[in-house]
């Protein structure tokens, strides 16, 4: 990598961009496979769906036609036709049997014409043409030669018959009919079907669809599909499953004894593959031609100006030439410009930046040694910790000995203020927040022997809230020192915190004490707004609590957080803490 890093920046340009270009044909060949994949299964679920969609519609059409026909055969004036004898009632019944098949053949689409003929030599429109006529012949036979002792309907298939001079195709029914009690052969039904009615429409069903469907009879002849040339022919099967180009899916419907076959390429299953490789060559097209316009551009504005930067320092190292004497000239981006410009003015400026090199030189050494004297100012004033919290143990429990209990509890709430303070995570709940806050509040009271009432008005919303610690504390000191210490009667303290309907927190200390002239709020003010440069502008860190703990929040989630102060000579202050509403666990 260290060794790329060193090689010019043209060659590296060039890397990239066959890499590029090595990148892209990879992914546009897995994602042209991935399509590929994809396409193959969507197509084939989606012809499918087809072939299932064509059978149950087959399905529901001869339901229709099943409970037209099942009506008729059992029709009970028909059965009375094809038993009397008597002439007159024949003829009466021979009329409602014309009436009936009239309104079926009305009713239900489908039924091309229907014909009864009964055993005792009655028959109803016993077809004139010799070809229909052989064609219902043909169908009694065929179910005379069966045993169909439950009188089920009985598909024949297709059937080409002669009408008017031209060849018209047909599908045949027949079933036999039969008297229920006493069980006795009466005769037969045929009927004649459409198969416009009786099967879809593929060429419009099928608009979208790819391949041949066939719907076969029970001698596996097609009859109907969106092949013409090979309607009233037998369809082999075998010859189709043999040749590994093709596929063959089937549907049984058992109604016609029959099934619907769907026959398609495999080259069909990649439907639509051809759309997405001529996307691909688009965007390779395009991203080539691009690519090479953009390290041309890059060569041009930026790689050559580099050139002739470098060429500059070259000549100045070797003829030591005079600042004053020769100026850099550069075009290219902008900011090759600006830095040709500023190359310049450093030129230029270069007797002027050695002085104030040495003035910061200077300044960094005094603030250095500032710092160090107030760390050791620090460390003068600073007490162990650690020995004082074994110290406070060792008061708790000589107070528990003796008894007095209201200076163990004192001494508990100092120790658990201590122990806060230089303990655990910088970030805590706001619940643990208060709770020392409280601690605080009963060491103030203890102190001033009750010369304040403190109260406290606290959402329970807020209490698992995140803060960082130590920000009530040093707000609370300032209330109760210089707030309330100087009031000559007893004052009030409230604490008080409220979530906004944006969800952030504002919390609230409010005290009714001396209150703070105009000046003085301003210079407090102008201390908050001083930010880090505090410590500078106040020798004296006469705010340095709350400031510390303003800058603390605007540091930790934003300039839009932090501290307010509202005061009067008379009235008392308050101090506004305004900061995000965080849950969850704090973090550490």
């Amino acid at each position: 990598m260290n060794l790329f890093e060193k090689r010019p920046i043209k060659l590296q340009l060039l890397v990239v961009f066959v890499m590029f270009l090595l990148v892209t044909v990879l992914v546009m060949a897995l994602t042209f496979n991935q399509s590929k994949k994809m396409l193959y299964e969507k197509n084939r679920e989606y012809s499918a769906e087809l072939l299932d969609k064509v059978t149950q519609y087959i399905q529901s059409q001869l339901d229709n036609i099943d409970s037209v026909v099942k009506n008729t055969i059992y029709n009970p004036e028909i059965h009375l036709y094809l038993q009397t004898e008597d002439v007159l009632e024949k003829m009466d019944f021979f009329r409602k049997v014309d009436s009936h098949v009239a309104l079926v053949t009305q009713v239900q689409n489908g039924i091309n014409s229907m014909t009864v003929i009964g055993d005792n030599g009655s028959n109803f429109n016993y077809m004139s043409d010799p070809y229909k006529r052989q064609a219902v012949m043909k169908t009694i036979d065929e179910i005379s030669q069966m045993n169909n002792s439950q009188s089920k309907l009985y598909y024949a298939g297709f059937r080409t018959i002669v009408a008017n001079g031209s060849e018209q195709n047909f599908f045949m029914l027949g079933a036999e009919i039969r008297n229920v009690v006493p069980v006795k052969h009466l005769g037969y039904m045929v009927a004649i079907l459409d198969l416009d009615a009786l099967f879809p429409q593929f060429d419009t069903m099928l608009e979208n669809g790819f391949g041949n469907f066939y719907v076969l009879d029970r001698n596996g002849i097609v009859s109907a599909g969106n092949d013409s040339a090979m309607l009233g022919k037998r369809l082999d099967l075998t010859e189709w499953n043999s040749d590994g180009r093709y596929v063959v899916q089937s549907a049984d419907v058992p109604e016609i004894q029959g099934k619907v076959v769907n026959i398609y390429s495999k080259y069909d299953l990649q439907r639509g593959l051809e759309k997405v490789w001529k996307t691909y060559l688009w965007i390779f097209a395009l991203v080539v031609p691009f690519m090479l316009f953009v390290l041309w551009v890059i060569n041009r504005n930026l790689i050559d100006p580099i050139r002739t930067f470098m060429r500059f320092i070259q000549i100045r190292q070797v003829k030591n030439i005079y600042y004053h004497q020769m100026r850099l000239q550069m075009t290219g981006y902008y900011e090759i410009t600006v830095m040709a410009d500023k190359f310049n003015e450093m030129l230029d400026e270069i007797g002027n930046l050695t002085n104030e090199v040495v003035a910061s030189k200077t300044r960094i050494m005094s603030l250095g040694l500032m710092k160090k004297q107030a760390e050791l100012a620090y460390l003068k004033q600073q007490v162990n910790p650690h020995f004082l919290y074994n110290m406070l143990e060792s008061f708790k429990g000589m107070a528990s000995e003796t008894g007095a209990t209201d200076l163990l509890d004192h001494i508990t709430a100092l120790g658990r203020m201590l122990r806060y303070s230089i303990k655990g995570h910088e970030e805590v709940t706001f619940e643990q927040e208060l709770d020392i806050a409280k601690s605080y509040i009963q060491l103030q009271l203890f102190r001033f022997d009750d010369r304040f009432e403190a109260r406290i008005d606290v959402e329970e919303s807020i209490l698992s809230c995140r803060v960082i610690k130590m920000i009530l504390q040093p707000i609370l000191e300032n209330a109760i020192t210089h707030g309330l210490e100087n009031r000559i009667d007893k004052g009030h303290l409230h604490l008080e915190g409220r979530m906004k309907p944006d969800g952030d927190i504002v919390i609230r200390v409010r005290d009714d004490g001396v209150g703070m002239s105009e000046e003085k709020l301003a210079s407090i003010r102008m201390d908050l707004a001083a930010g880090d440069e505090f410590l500078e502008r106040d020798r004296n860190k006469e705010h340095l609590g709350i400031v510390n703990v303003h800058n603390r929040l605007r540091t930790m989630y934003g300039d839009e957080y932090g501290l307010g102060i509202k005061s009067a000579p008379g009235l008392g202050t308050e101090v506004s803490i305004h900061i995000p509403g965080q849950r969850g666990v704090p973090h550490v």
